[in-house]
C-alpha cells in the first residue's frame, strides 16, 4: 500500500502519469532538450522551460512551446552563450540548468506542492521527497584528503537556526569583461558585458598578472527554506503523526502564541512576500494560540487541523522570492549569496548581528555583478573618479540609458535586498543603507533590460557566458569611433555544502 503523500512521506508507488512523463523527459533530453525540466505542482507533473521560465501541464502544450517564437530566439541565444563545452557547473531553476542526462529522470523538484516544504530541514531521508545531487565537476580534486589552498572559512552564518561555520570550496573563476567603443582613447559606450565561466584552472598566468580580481566573490548553496534565516519549526517530522486522537489537544488551556519568526523583520529574517502570506500568516497565529513553545518543540502535535495550518504557513514561509527577478527559488535548486573578500563576511553580515543572509539564484547574483560594474565603469565615464560607494548625481549626463534620471551612483557591490557591503563595523552598530525602494526598484528594471537585449544579441565567447547588451540608441552616434574588448575583473565562485 503506497504511503500517504500529503504527509510528506517518500513516495513508494509510482503513477502511471508519472511514468509517461518520465518518459516523454527522458526523449526530450535524449534530443538535446536538456534545458526542459520535471517539476511537482501538487498532484500534477509539470515539464518546466528553464530558458523561458515557463510551466507545460501537457505534452502538447509543450509541443507548442517548443515551437514558438519566444522559445526559439532563447534557444539561439542559449545555444551560443549556455550550451557550449565548458558549461556554467549550477542549477538554479532561472537559466542555469543541468546538462546531464543520467540521473534526471529519477529527480523531481517540488513546485509549490503541500508536501515540498516539509523535506526541506529534515535530516533524514524518511522526509525526502526530492532527491537532488549537489555534486560538481569542478569540485576540488582532493576534497577527500584535504583542503583546497583557495577555500574559505566563512564564520557566523545562521543555518537551520544555528550560527555554524562554514567552509567554502573554491570551485572556479568566472571573467568579467565589456564592448567598448572609444573616442580619442576615452570610453564613450558600453556595448556589452559579461560573464565568462573559466573553470577552476581560471585564464592564463599573464592574464591573471594584468586582470585583478574581483573584491567581492560568489558563494553558492543548494536551497532550503530556512538556510540564512529562521525557520518555522526545528522538526518538521513532528507535522507527520498519526492520525489518530486528532482533539486529544483541543481542550488545553490558552496559553503564549508560539513565536512568528516572520516579526523578526529587524534581524533580515523577514520573507514577508505578499499582502496574502502575511494575513494568511496571522490566520494562522490565531488558530495556533492553544499551543506554546513548548508544547511545539517538545511533543508531538496530534490535532490535524493544527497541523495543516502549520503546513499552510511553512509552505507560505518557504516560498522565498529572488529579489533579482522576482521569481520563486526552489528547494534543492542552486543559489548563491555575495562574499565580501576582504573581510572574509558575507555583505549582509554589516546589516544585521545575527549571521542572517540573502540568498538569490545564481545567475540573478552574477547579473548583479555586472549591472554593479556597468554602474561603475559609467561613473568614470561620467566624472573620470570616484572613490565613495555612492554619490549623489549632479550632471544629468545620459549614458547608455543606464544614468539618466536615476539620483545615486554605485560605486560598489553590494546586497540586492539590504544594501549590505560586508564592512568591519566596530560594537553593536549596523551599516546603513543607502537606495531608497524606488531606485532599488529601478536598479531591478535595468538588470532585466540589459538581459533581454543580451538574449536578442549575445556575444560569441569560446566559453559560456551570461551578460547584458545596451543596444545603440542612434547608429551614427558610435560611427567612427574604434570598438574593443576589455578583460575588467576575475570573479571567484565558491561552493558550500551542507
Amino acid at each position: 500500500m503506497s504511503e500517504k503523500k500529503e504527509l510528506g512521506f517518500q513516495k513508494t508507488v509510482i503513477s502511471l502519469k508519472e511514468q509517461l512523463a518520465r518518459t516523454t523527459l527522458r526523449n526530450l533530453r535524449a534530443q538535446g532538450h536538456t534545458y526542459i525540466e520535471l517539476r511537482e505542482d501538487g498532484k500534477r507533473f509539470v515539464f518546466f522551460c528553464t530558458l523561458c521560465l515557463a510551466p507545460c501541464y501537457s505534452d502538447a502544450i509543450l509541443l507548442g512551446h517548443l515551437n514558438g517564437n519566444l522559445h526559439k530566439e532563447r534557444l539561439s541565444c542559449a545555444k551560443i552563450t549556455l550550451l557550449g563545452e565548458n558549461p556554467w557547473p549550477f542549477n538554479d531553476g532561472v537559466l542555469f540548468f543541468d546538462s546531464s542526462t543520467e540521473e534526471e529522470e529519477k529527480k523531481l523538484i517540488s513546485f509549490g506542492g503541500e508536501a515540498g516544504p516539509l523535506q526541506l530541514c529534515s535530516d533524514g531521508g524518511r522526509l525526502d521527497i526530492v532527491v537532488y545531487d549537489g555534486a560538481r565537476d569542478d569540485q576540488p580534486a582532493d576534497d577527500e584528503v584535504g583542503h583546497c589552498a583557495d577555500d574559505l572559512l566563512i564564520s557566523g552564518l545562521l543555518i537551520k537556526e544555528r550560527t555554524l561555520d562554514v567552509e567554502a570550496k573554491f570551485i572556479g573563476f568566472g571573467r568579467i569583461a565589456a564592448r567598448l567603443f572609444e573616442t580619442k582613447g576615452r570610453t564613450t559606450w558600453i556595448d556589452k558585458l559579461w560573464c565568462e565561466w573559466l573553470g577552476k584552472d581560471g585564464p592564463e598566468d599573464e592574464e591573471k598578472a594584468v586582470v585583478p580580481e574581483h573584491d567581492f566573490a560568489i558563494v553558492t548553496f543548494s536551497y532550503f527554506y530556512n538556510l540564512g534565516r529562521l525557520g518555522l519549526l526545528d522538526h518538521p517530522s513532528r507535522l507527520l503523526t498519526s492520525e489518530s486522537g486528532n482533539g486529544e489537544d483541543s481542550g488545553r488551556k490558552r496559553k503564549k502564541s508560539f513565536s512568528d519568526p516572520e516579526d523578526t523583520s529587524d534581524s533580515l529574517c523577514s520573507q514577508d512576500d505578499s499582502s496574502e502570506e502575511v494575513s494568511s500568516a496571522r490566520g494562522s497565529r490565531a488558530l495556533l494560540a492553544n499551543y506554546d513553545d513548548h508544547l511545539v518543540s517538545k511533543r508531538v502535535i496530534k490535532n490535524k487541523t493544527v497541523r495543516r495550518e502549520l503546513r499552510k504557513q511553512q509552505r507560505i514561509f518557504s516560498e522565498r522570492i529572488c529579489e533579482v527577478c522576482k521569481q520563486k527559488m526552489l528547494p534543492g535548486k542552486d543559489a548563491a549569496a555575495i562574499l565580501n573578500t576582504r573581510t572574509g563576511k558575507l555583505v549582509c553580515g554589516s546589516r544585521n548581528l545575527l549571521g542572517a543572509f540573502h540568498l538569490f539564484h545564481v545567475s540573478c547574483v552574477v547579473h548583479w555583478f555586472l549591472f554593479c560594474e556597468s554602474e561603475i565603469l559609467g561613473n568614470k565615464m561620467v566624472s573620470g573618479k570616484g572613490k565613495k560607494r555612492c554619490t549623489k548625481h549632479q550632471s544629468g549626463v545620459k549614458w547608455n540609458g543606464l544614468v539618466g534620471d536615476v539620483s545615486w551612483q554605485i560605486f560598489s557591490v553590494f546586497c540586492p535586498e539590504c544594501q549590505g557591503t560586508g564592512i568591519n563595523i566596530e560594537g553593536d552598530l549596523i551599516e546603513r543603507d543607502t537606495f531608497p525602494l524606488s531606485q532599488t526598484w529601478r536598479f531591478g528594471v535595468k538588470v532585466s533590460e540589459g538581459r533581454k537585449a543580451w538574449v536578442k544579441n549575445p556575444e560569441k565567447l569560446e566559453n559560456c557566458s551570461t551578460g547584458f547588451h545596451f543596444p545603440q540608441p542612434d547608429e551614427g552616434s558610435v560611427k567612427g569611433q574604434e570598438e574593443r574588448v576589455q578583460n575588467m575583473k576575475l570573479v571567484r565562485f565558491y561552493r558550500v555544502e551542507l
